[in-house]
């Protein structure tokens, strides 16, 4: 008689960069709206540094690193919003209350705030996650 495998369950890749884009929306979007409340350009005298890359030399001011580094904040709070946009009443319930708050609840509580069974609960987790996935072209 053949011994019995357990097979383990293992999330696609995909559904572990939507989950974490996800998990640190909340604390980029913080950070998006504080930079905001600045002034457009930071205060600071740039600073330039060599790189040499491929044989040949390049100039970067450490104001524009960090221009480029809140623009690229804001475009990621701005990709997410809009593919949250696509999703069904109940997907975007699921997901703002499973990885948008900063202290979330467990998946157990969320299934009992909305009266869904375990499996569908899972369902519209899945069926979620995909769409976002699509939609950040993760998959």
């Amino acid at each position: 008689m053949e011994a019995l495998k357990e097979t383990t369950y293992r999330k696609p890749s995909y559904r572990k960069q939507v989950e974490r884009l996800l998990r640190d929306y909340p604390v980029l979007k913080i950070a998006v709206e504080n930079g905001e409340s600045k002034d457009l350009f930071p205060s600071c005298t740039p600073m330039y540094e060599e790189r040499v890359s491929g044989g040949h030399k390049e100039y970067q001011s450490t104001t524009e690193r960090y221009g480029v580094r809140r623009a690229n904040k804001q475009l990621q709070v701005k990709r997410i919003e809009k593919a949250l946009a696509i999703l069904d009443l109940d997907e975007r319930y699921l997901i703002e209350e499973r990885y948008m708050k900063l202290s979330p609840p467990l998946d157990q509580e969320i299934q009992i705030r909305f009266s869904w069974s375990e499996s569908t609960y899972r369902r519209i987790k899945r069926r979620a996650l995909r769409k976002l996935a699509v939609a950040l072209n993760i998959l």
